[in-house]
């Protein structure tokens, strides 16, 4: 056989088997990648095909996004980067500050709980009250906004990995020897 199909007997010393828990998160991550990618596409589609021929702009941003992140969330083992404690710091930030700052200012979006004068949340409203009542926070937007924000995050943290990844490349190539 040649040495291509079969690997020499050193090659099968240095590769362990991933674990457990190392399969599950991998398994778990092209899940949601896929699904992601599935929804984000179909549900751009639909929204560009509306009879009024004018979609929700937060909406497709929300979808294209989602499609990006699924993309992502599928080719992280191909893009092999590591991220380090910069990127997830950069990563992390993104999906809090946009969670938070994007729950302060009331907004008028088209989707979700027009019955309530005050609403908040972006993409989705996350959080509605009207004039004197009490706050109504709804779970599943939240979550939906959470994705959205954690897709960005993921934007960021793969391009300040990638940044570095080129820097450090650059760095080495500068040293003499």
């Amino acid at each position: 056989m040649s040495a291509v199909t079969q690997p020499s007997v050193d090659e099968e010393e240095d590769e362990e088997a991933p674990g457990l828990w190392q399969s599950f998160g991998s398994a778990l991550r092209l899940i949601v990648g896929w699904f992601s990618v599935a929804i984000g596409l179909l549900n751009l589609l639909v929204e560009l095909d509306r009879s009024d021929g004018s979609p929700d702009g937060a909406y497709v941003f929300f979808h294209f996004i989602l499609l990006v992140g699924g993309v992502l969330m599928v080719s992280l083992a191909w893009i092999g980067v590591k991220p380090g404690l910069p990127g997830y710091i950069a990563g992390a930030a993104v999906l809090v500050a946009g969670v938070v700052l994007g729950a302060i200012p009331a907004n008028d979006t088209v989707c979700c709980m027009r019955a309530f004068s005050e609403r908040h949340g972006y993409p989705f409203t996350i959080a509605a009250r009207d004039a004197g009542s009490r706050w109504h926070i709804d779970s599943q937007h939240l979550l939906a906004d959470m994705l959205f924000w954690g897709y960005l995050g993921l934007v960021v943290l793969l391009t300040v990995a990638l940044t570095r990844k080129v820097a450090t490349r650059e760095d080495r190539e500068e040293q003499p020897g």
